[in-house]
C-alpha cells in the first residue's frame, strides 16, 4: 500500500485524497500534483477541497502539518509493535524515493504499483 494512503492519510480520506495530501505535504502545487498523478488540475483542486473539509482545516499548510503529525504518530505506534517496523521502514523509503523522483511520474507510478 502506498505510504500516502496509510501514513499521510486519515481514515476518512479516499486513497486518491491520501496521495494528493502526500504531494501537498511535499509542497507541490495542484498543477504539479495533476501532472504527477495524471489528473486534471480541476480534479486535484476538488480533492484538495475535500481533504481540507475532511481534516477540518482551513489551508494546505495546516493539512500538511496534520499529515506530518499523523505520520509521526504512526511511526511511534509502529515502534511499539515490532512486527510493523519493517512496514514503517518500507513506507518511509518509498516516500523518500517518490519525493526524489517527483519529476518523473512514470517512475512514481512504478513505486506505487510495487508497494500496493
Amino acid at each position: 500500500m502506498h505510504p500516502a494512503k496509510t501514513a499521510l492519510g486519515s481514515p476518512e480520506l479516499t486513497p486518491r485524497e491520501g496521495e494528493v495530501l502526500f504531494w501537498i505535504s511535499q509542497g507541490k502545487s495542484n498543477h504539479d500534483i495533476g501532472v504527477i498523478l495524471g489528473a486534471k488540475t480541476g480534479t486535484i483542486c476538488k480533492h484538495a477541497e475535500h481533504i481540507l473539509s475532511k481534516l477540518n482545516v482551513e489551508n494546505r499548510t495546516t493539512a500538511a502539518v496534520v499529515a506530518f503529525e499523523t505520520c509521526r504518530s504512526d511511526a511511534q505506534a509502529s515502534e511499539s509493535s515490532p512486527g510493523q517496523s519493517w512496514t514503517a521502514v518500507a513506507g518511509f523509503i518509498t516516500t523518500q524515493l517518490c519525493a526524489l523522483c517527483s519529476d518523473g511520474p512514470d517512475l512514481y507510478g512504478e513505486f506505487v504499483r510495487l508497494t500496493a
